[in-house]
């Protein structure tokens, strides 16, 4: 059976707490990892060797999403598929341009996020 481990980055806990309950209905075997900002996301991915995908949010304080991919491409680490997530649909270019894999503005749903892990396994 097939596990997936997944860092959700987002500082909005409804958000995350969303993100994890449908991966968890829709993937059989899946272990989320939380991180409330992109300086801890990036801490966890240092860590984490076997994370197998990022979602991440790119409307956050202190470091934004954008900013984490600059700094996620510095990295001397394992590259990961990253689903960019936001509200401004106007982010999408410069998400996909700086490295993000797949894009998906809110309100998420089941759907948009199963199209964007399925696009981004191909």
């Amino acid at each position: 059976m097939i596990e997936y481990k997944i860092l959700v980055i987002d500082d909005d806990f409804i958000n995350r707490k969303l993100l994890i309950e449908i991966l968890r209905k829709k993937l059989y075997r899946v272990k989320t990892i939380e991180s409330v900002d992109s300086r801890d996301g990036l801490d966890i991915i240092e860590q984490e060797d076997d994370i197998q995908f990022i979602l991440l949010d790119i409307e956050m304080p202190k470091i934004n999403g954008l900013e984490f991919l600059d700094i996620y491409k510095t990295k001397n680490i394992k590259k990961v598929p990253i689903i960019a997530i936001s509200s401004n649909d106007t982010r999408k270019k410069e998400s996909l341009l700086k490295g993000a894999s797949s894009f998906i503005t809110k309100p998420i749903t089941e759907k948009k996020l199963m199209k964007a892990i399925r696009d981004s396994i191909n």
